[in-house]
């Protein structure tokens, strides 16, 4: 928030008389006493600069919070489950829903592998890819399993048609390997398939044929819990073995996928949210009572710890979680939180799923989206509370600075006018001073050459 400076009112006022400074006085004691209201509204900024700056402290914490909450979501939408491999190196499990608790035996018959293709050798080799080329035309044909790309590289260089080949939108990458000795380079082309399996791939610059092949490329098959005898074929590495459960091909072998229940992400995030909980409430709190922050008095410090402390109070309507005590969220008599990170490990396998419908998620329901409904209408960039009383000290701070304009202007027209008045009467003086002393100087000079003027007096 800027504001501008309030000019110093006081001047120098050139004079001839001998009551010039007086006049000086007279003058900058006339102009400080117009821009008083100047520093009561420069104060005024600076307390409203304040303000905002502490606002916005209070929006970091509560975004903070915020995040948080996300956590939280993020660890309740996995269904409160886990998973674990027997052997990592022959394939990895990832949940992508809320699969069902199990052991799934995954049997790799084959990891399969992709399609590569490389630039055939040249009778003089590429030894620079960003001036020279497998090729000079200017337009180039890629077939991918049957179907062509037009690939138009803006320059001829060998770089460039890979780049060109890379965003046809073909489902192929291709790069530049060096195949020569450091003193005498040999870059060719190598294109791969993104998919797993016999995919052909050739290029042409529209005479001959750039490529030869250097793997073909074949499925990845596999069997689940021993099904089907002859396996599944495909083209992808990640399939997907049970509703929400997606496990990546590695190599040969065979490999249990156990996913049980796991509360330990949710145990994360609300420690988490307790922690952000806690720094927000103190610096509220540095808000509130005598000797305090920037907003102390503020009607907002209030409806934001009144907020903040409804999102712990929220109870649900069903199940046997029903409350944030019992996933160990308790309140200090201070008004802080603490967490017992226990009550979450414990709980028993009913009640897992009680738990993670008493959290909800954002959008639909439970703990979370009262949480978030309620975090919103503090920190919503339009209507939030942060939000409404920044814009409303910015519009204070304008008024003011559209106050210390109108007075700034008075001050310097007041102070040009005092000084064409005290030029005027400093001149004024100064005549009269220099007639004085004219009157004197004749005095004396008529006395000293009257041998009588002693006398008479």
């Amino acid at each position: 928030m800027s504001t501008s400076p309030v000019i110093s009112p006081l001047t120098t006022l050139t004079g001839s008389s001998t009551f010039a400074s007086d006049l000086q006085t007279a003058v900058n004691r006339a102009l400080s006493i117009a821009a008083l209201p100047q520093q009561l509204l420069q104060a005024d900024q600076n307390r409203v600069s304040g303000q905002v700056t502490e606002l916005g402290r209070l929006a970091s914490l509560f975004g903070n919070v915020q995040s948080s909450l996300q956590s939280l979501a993020s660890g309740a939408s996995a269904g409160g489950l886990a998973t674990s491999v027997s052997d990592s190196s022959v394939l990895q499990a990832n949940l992508t829903g809320t699969a069902l608790p199990g052991t799934y035996t995954i049997q790799v018959l084959d990891p399969g592998s992709s399609a590569a293709a490389m630039s055939i050798a040249l009778p003089t080799p590429v030894t620079d890819p960003s001036g020279q080329s497998i090729s000079q035309s200017s337009s180039f044909t890629l077939t991918v399993d049957g179907k062509t790309y037009t690939i138009q590289p803006p320059a001829q260089n060998l770089n460039s048609l890979a780049n060109a080949i890379n965003a046809s939108g073909a489902p192929v990458q291709a790069v530049v390997i060096n195949l020569g000795a450091p003193s005498a380079p040999d870059y060719r082309l190598v294109i791969q398939s993104t998919t797993l399996g016999a995919v052909p791939i050739q290029l042409n610059d529209g005479s001959s044929d750039l490529l030869n092949t250097l793997s073909p490329g074949s499925n990845a098959s596999y069997t689940v819990n021993g099904q089907p005898p002859g396996g599944i074929s495909t083209n992808s590495s990640t399939v997907t073995v049970a509703p929400g459960l997606n496990v990546t091909l590695a190599q040969q072998g065979t490999a249990s996928v156990t996913v049980s229940p796991n509360l330990s992400a949710v145990s994360n995030a609300l420690s988490s949210l307790v922690n952000t909980y806690n720094t927000t409430l103190s610096e509220l709190g540095q808000n509130r009572g005598q000797n305090t922050g920037a907003l102390n008095g503020e009607s907002s410090v209030l409806s934001m710890q009144q907020a903040l402390s409804q999102i712990f109070e929220y109870t649900g309507s069903s199940g046997s979680i029903t409350n944030l005590t019992q996933l160990g969220v308790t309140f200090n008599k201070d008004g802080t939180l603490s967490f017992d990170p226990s009550a979450v490990s414990t709980l028993p396998p009913a009640q897992i799923t009680d738990a993670l419908s008493f959290l909800g998620n954002p959008s639909s329901s439970g703990f979370l989206q009262f949480a978030t409904n309620t975090l919103n209408s503090i920190t919503d960039s339009t209507t939030g509370i942060i939000a409404s009383e920044t814009q409303s000290l910015h519009a204070q701070n304008q008024r003011d600075q559209d106050q210390i304009d109108a007075v700034q202007a008075r001050v310097t027209q007041l102070q040009t006018n005092l000084l064409a008045k005290m030029a005027q009467a400093d001149a004024l003086i100064a005549t009269l001073q220099q007639q004085n002393t004219f009157l004197q100087g004749l005095f004396q000079y008529a006395t000293s050459n009257n041998p009588n003027a002693t006398n008479a007096g």
